[in-house]
């Protein structure tokens, strides 16, 4: 983090915090497709390539979705919000699931290996958790953190 700082780039420890869920999200899939693929997951591996073609879409919209979590807290600590540490980390979740998934079809040419076998007839891996949870608990984040802020500024108008 000082090397980023001492070059312009002022990550906070939410923002930070962040980065490391990014990092552990996107080396946790990873590993957890190859132990699957190589020992046969908890059950049977299902490759899944229904998508190929979306890698572009994924990242741009992973990007975007860095961009306005960056926005929006940025606004959000001008009004009071705190850092939002649940925004950066349900980013971070999001991008690792995305880009793993991403990568995924690129590392085995079948496509994305899907090992964790759900009550649904569904199918699915790590990432796919990450993607769902990040999405979710940034979101649930964002808007927990404004009604305690508007609960806040009501109590000391009244």
């Amino acid at each position: 983090m000082a090397f980023l700082r001492r070059h312009g780039f002022g990550l906070d420890r939410a923002a930070a915090a962040g980065a490391a869920a990014f990092l552990l999200a996107l080396g946790a899939d990873l590993l957890t497709k190859v132990y699957a693929v190589s020992h046969g997951g908890l059950g049977r591996v299902v490759y899944n390539d229904a998508h190929a073609g979306d890698f572009p879409r994924r990242v741009a919209m992973s990007l975007l979705a860095l961009a306005v979590t960056a926005v929006i807290a940025g606004i959000g600590r001008r009004h009071g919000f705190g850092r939002l540490w649940g925004a950066w980390v349900g980013v971070g979740l999001l991008v690792g699931g995305v880009l793993g998934n991403g990568l995924s079809r690129f590392i085995w040419s079948r496509g994305v290996p899907d090992f964790i076998h759900t009550p649904s007839p569904d199918i699915w891996n790590l990432a796919d958790f990450e993607i769902a949870i990040g999405l979710t608990g940034g979101i649930v984040s964002m808007a927990v953190t404004a009604i305690v802020v508007y609960a806040r500024e009501r109590s000391t108008r009244s």
